[in-house]
């Protein structure tokens, strides 16, 4: 059995070979009895439309591009990274495009996967995290007229870069106003010096928590290692650390920046006193959290939400839609 055409379904259809055109590039200027009508005849004889030839007509990839890092072993091992990419590919396929995800592999002989993917035209857009949009390849994008949207607040110091993050100052605020009004005074950050100056959402967190605590003005604690809690545990009350410089009163509360310095608290379990005697605090929940024996509080973070924002951005500008916000901060709220 031959396969049906296009003009045989318009026949069928009653309808003109442009609507059902129309119909298959999911067009907004067809009444949803045409649509209906055209589509039921379509599946009734498995009629799949040619993308390659659809791409060639709307000289379009109907593809969208996600640009990471391979090297990035941290991200990857990231349960998180994977909630941004569950809501950007439910937008994308809602859309009736397809997704690539690619890393940037340099070959000596020729250009990198993310030069020809952009020079080349291989998708009709890009979603690219901020860590990797360098001064090279924001001037590849621009080049190219290449529509693109940024996850994380843009930190390159160009104009008009689109970009979508949780905001973070405000989850720092909200968690830490969250361990106030629990009645907790001294309220102490674990944000590491080195990680803090290469991740900005680390720096905005104790931007946030900084800010909440000077609004109700009580003293600010930030530690940039564990062992400094140890040190604390063994002074006495008022008592000052000389390797650390911190008074050594014992916090009532710990935030948490990541889940990896929860976890390395959470370890002290096996002889750390002083654990059962904090509020602990992190950001974002996570899967195991119903089993631990230690309550910890969390801002809710919708990572899932950032993808699915981050994609409706990119879309609005391949769309060539006016009025796309510039950037999109997402809040957050205590969980339950």
């Amino acid at each position: 059995m031959s396969k049906i055409t296009i003009q045989q379904i318009a026949d069928l259809a009653g309808v003109n070979k442009a609507t059902v055109s129309r119909v298959i590039n999911r067009s907004a200027n067809i009444s949803e009895k045409t649509r209906e009508k055209v589509e039921a005849i379509m599946k009734e004889h498995n009629y799949v439309p040619n993308s390659i030839a659809r791409g060639l007509a709307f000289n379009k990839t109907f593809t969208v591009g996600f640009y990471s890092d391979y090297t990035d072993k941290r991200a990857y091992a990231n349960p998180f990274f994977y909630k941004v990419l569950q809501g950007i590919e439910e937008i994308v396929y809602n859309n009736d495009h397809m997704f690539l995800m690619m890393s940037d592999h340099v070959n000596k002989k020729s250009s990198s996967t993310f030069e020809n993917v952009v020079s080349q035209h291989r998708v009709d857009g890009l979603i690219i995290p901020n860590t990797l949009l360098t001064e090279q390849n924001y001037d590849l994008l621009i080049k190219h007229n290449m529509p693109y949207v940024v996850t994380g607040e843009n930190m390159l110091p160009k104009e008009g870069v689109p970009w979508v993050d949780i905001d973070n100052v405000q989850a720092g605020q909200v968690l830490t106003e969250h361990l106030i009004e629990l009645g907790c005074r001294n309220i102490m950050i674990y944000a590491g010096g080195e990680a803090v100056a290469r991740d900005k959402f680390l720096a905005d967190r104790l931007k946030g928590y900084t800010e909440m605590m000077k609004r109700n003005q009580l003293d600010i604690s930030v530690i940039e290692h564990a062992d400094v809690l140890k040190t604390l545990n063994l002074a006495k009350k008022s008592e000052k650390s000389e390797r650390t410089g911190i008074t050594g009163t014992r916090p009532d509360a710990l935030i948490c920046c990541t889940h990896e310095q929860l976890f390395e608290i959470l370890d002290w379990e096996r002889g750390n006193p002083m654990l059962s005697e904090l509020a602990l605090a992190t950001f974002d929940n996570f899967p195991m959290s119903k089993y631990m024996t230690h309550p910890v509080h969390f801002v809710d973070i919708d990572l899932e939400m950032m993808g699915k924002q981050a994609a409706q951005m990119l879309f609005s500008l391949m769309n060539k839609e006016t009025d796309v916000p510039k950037s999109i901060s997402i809040h957050t709220r205590i969980g339950n």
